[in-house]
């Protein structure tokens, strides 16, 4: 189309003024589209075509320098840039033609290219003609943050000087000239620069302080907010004005905990985060380096005993690691394991009372029966003997779950497939386990094929309302609304989302970034609650959509109300995959959130016993970066819950010191089709105090985003050291009472064993 354009101009077809629309319009649908190397080409025939016009030849140059930024020609777009100068139009002005300053989007563009990429020789290339060129642009400092970066993680030691005089002359100008929000955001890009490095020490640190305290002081002076800056808000308008100024911090608060944790985790005297953090009921110290898994970078895990020794191990997405007296060893291949794919979780599908391993691998589904104690606890693949290798999945099933969604005693599997290419959803897969028959595609039969097609990145079973029948809820990306599975008497299953308003809050057609969902007692009242982790962008909350993380409680009535606002449920933007677990043993549960993206921390909530929560992270010493999946097992035998948070920076394996508080940890057990018993309900209550207390957990194979806790329900129990007695109510509807059991110890109930 452009050639034809440039044909007519060349001819004095029409006028220059009736091309310039033509050419904009155009403009703007390939940069829409980052069609790069088209917009350069047409950018080039316009400059060639506007003559004397010199208007119409600056549009073009804007038009190419920004193309050649997103073609990472920095050389090239300096040059465009320059020339733009030569011909009086300054690149840090507005460009009515571009929609602001050609210098600003060129920023803009490299940023889109490199913001998740820490190379340095890529960030060089990114960024060092354009800083050389325009050292003295109010956007120099992202390419100056970016060289920074580079030059302390290759040692140059000269080009790191120079960079921290160069932020030290813009602060020192920024400061004179009464640029406050230019001072901030330079603090920001320098800070930065050495986090980004992984490097922090006690300037840094204090960097990080101040831009923290000053950020949150100037957002709540803009909000009119003045209560605590965490934990629960019974006023919502309150709770909602600190929400804003959490909005506003959110990228202080990041760089706060990574320094922190980068000059050695100490809170000294001052820190924020002793203000903002409750006094954790447990403390934590990294042990990933003992157990064997320092370097070792995962997105998910799982944890499972699977060859009987007693203690857990740990699946990453299809590698294997034995569990040696606390140190893990990887044992993929001599255990006969092959594939990896996006998720695993280990299931017994066969009833034979051994953990098998579904690998969530794309465009097929990979499971490996485990052949137990005669077989060395080796596995052997068994996809094609049982009919999955005729499983075809349109994009990878980022989530997935062991789900008895028929009520017939054994384990089905559903799928929640995610995307390709980018926003194309497609069907998710029901697989109906048919015993010696292998598994049947149900999804259509089931009813599941016609929903969507969705983004699907979560599925988390759970019988909430206690009728003996397994509820499926799917969490879904890109902003669309997630999903509810409940059979009918028909067999076909229907979404009851809009009916309890777990689909989220429509805004502008859109939902949520859900990734991964969790089901909880969370205000200890005996019924199952459910937390949705949303990642949320400030700008499009700001926007007026894009709905945030969601805690939805469940009333003595049926009825459910979204109560993350004022039960403290501090935002973060990349809140990922939720864990309800008691790390304390004071007898409610707390909530851990992954948060992906690089250099932004995970959360530990500590619940106040009332189902309100109040951060705990950096003052609990369990803090990981760029978490994708987690996992609550207790690998040393000590009945405290520890944590392993996959990482694709590294996974940090976290072991719980613990506390005084009693504990018991129950074991099902039981003769059938699955001997786990997924989706038992337990209800341990004490026997020696009036009134007695009760608290209820249910057994889950799979929550948040594909992972997957210790198959061991842990029940603290504060400072109560009396018997209790343990009801469960199997998946059959069966139940099993023991009576007078003894605390801190792992009590194995057993059932037709």
């Amino acid at each position: 189309m452009f050639l034809a354009c440039a044909a007519l101009v060349a001819a004095g077809a029409a006028p220059a003024a009736a091309q310039e629309p033509g050419f904009l319009e155009q403009a703007r649908t390939l940069a829409g589209r980052e069609a790069w190397a088209e917009l350069r080409d047409l950018a080039v025939v316009e400059f060639a075509s506007a003559g004397e016009d010199n208007a119409r030849a600056c549009d073009a140059l804007g038009q190419q320098a920004r193309a050649e930024a997103g073609l990472l020609e920095m050389e090239a777009c300096v040059a465009t840039l320059q020339a733009l100068a030569e011909r009086g139009v300054d690149p840090a002005a507005p460009l009515d033609s571009l929609g602001g300053p050609p210098l600003a989007l060129v920023t803009d563009t490299v940023w889109s290219k490199c913001w998740a990429n820490y190379d340095p020789d890529f960030n060089r290339g990114c960024w060092q003609a354009l800083f050389e060129a325009f050292p003295d642009s109010p956007w120099a400092g992202v390419g100056a943050g970016r060289l920074l970066m580079a030059a302390l993680k290759t040692g140059d030691a000269g080009a790191a000087r120079r960079l921290e005089a160069w932020f030290a002359d813009a602060l020192a100008a920024a400061r004179e000239g009464g640029q406050e929000e230019q001072r901030l955001w330079l603090t920001g890009r320098l800070l930065a620069g050495h986090l980004e490095a992984g490097h922090a020490d006690a300037r840094i640190l204090g960097l990080a302080v101040e831009l923290w305290q000053e950020a949150w002081s100037s957002a709540c002076t803009r909000h009119g907010y003045e209560g605590p800056p965490a934990g629960p808000l019974a006023d919502l308008e309150a709770a909602r004005r600190r929400r804003e100024c959490e909005l506003d911090t959110d990228d202080a608060w990041n760089r706060l905990a990574r320094a922190t944790v980068l000059a050695g985790g100490t809170l000294e005297a001052g820190h924020p985060a002793l203000a903002i953090e409750a006094e954790p009921g447990a403390r934590f110290e990294d042990a990933t380096a003992a157990a064997g898994l320092e370097g070792l970078r995962a997105a998910r895990v799982a944890a499972r005993d699977f060859d009987g020794d007693g203690d857990p191990d740990l699946c990453f997405s299809g590698r294997l690691f034995e569990n040696e007296e606390g140190v893990f060893r990887e044992v993929t291949k001599e255990r006969g394991l092959g594939k990896g794919g996006a998720g695993a979780l280990f299931g017994d599908y066969d009833g034979d009372g051994e953990p098998d391993l579904l690998v969530t691998s794309s465009p097929s589904p990979t499971l490996y029966r485990n052949l137990g104690r005669k077989g060395r606890y080796a596995f052997e693949e068994v996809s094609a003997a049982l009919g999955l290798d005729r499983v075809r999945f349109e994009a990878t099933p980022e989530g997935a779950a062991w789900a008895d969604y028929d009520g017939d005693g054994d384990l089905d599997l559903y799928f929640a497939v995610y995307e390709n290419p980018l926003g194309k959803g497609h069907p998710d897969v029901l697989l109906e386990n048919r015993g010696k028959d292998g598994f049947a595609d149900v999804s259509e039969e089931s009813g599941v094929a016609a929903a969507g097609p969705w983004c699907g990145r979560g599925v988390s079973p759970c019988d909430f309302d206690l009728d003996g029948r397994l509820e499926i809820l799917v969490s879904n990306y890109r902003l669309q609304p997630n999903l509810l599975w409940v059979r009918g008497e028909d067999g076909r299953l229907r979404d009851r989302a809009p009916d309890l308003g777990f689909h989220g809050v429509e805004q502008q057609g859109a939902y949520g970034h859900t990734i991964g969902s969790v089901w909880g007692d969370a205000d200890g009242d005996g019924d199952l609650d459910l937390f949705c982790a949303n990642l949320a962008h400030p700008r499009f909350v700001r926007q007026g959509f894009s709905n945030l993380s969601m805690l939805y409680l469940q009333g003595q009535d049926g009825n459910w109300s979204e109560e993350a606002l004022t039960r403290g449920i501090r935002f973060q933007e990349t809140q990922s995959d939720p864990a309800f677990v008691d790390y304390d043993h004071d007898g409610d549960l707390d909530l851990s959130l992954t948060c992906v993206y690089e250099g932004v921390p995970s959360a530990l909530l500590q619940n106040d016993g009332n189902g309100g929560f109040q951060p705990v992270t950096l003052r609990s010493g369990a803090v990981a970066f760029h978490a994708w999946g987690q996992a609550w097992f207790d690998f040393d035998g000590d009945g405290f819950l520890d944590v392993l948070y996959a990482s694709s920076s590294g996974v940090r394996l976290f072991r719980n010191l613990g506390n005084g508080n009693h504990w018991l940890r129950v074991r099902l057990e039981t003769r059938g089709e699955d001997p786990d018993a997924f989706g038992a309900v337990v209800r341990v209550q004490t026997l020696e105090e009036d009134p007695p207390r009760t608290w209820t957990r249910q057994l889950v194979n799979a929550r948040g985003t594909t992972s997957q806790d210790e198959a061991v329900l842990s029940f603290g129990l504060g400072a109560y050291a009396g018997r209790v007695e343990v009801r469960v109510t199997w998946p059959d509807t069966g139940r099993t009472t023991v009576r007078k059991a003894k605390p801190d110890r792992t009590l194995r109930i057993r059932r037709g064993i």
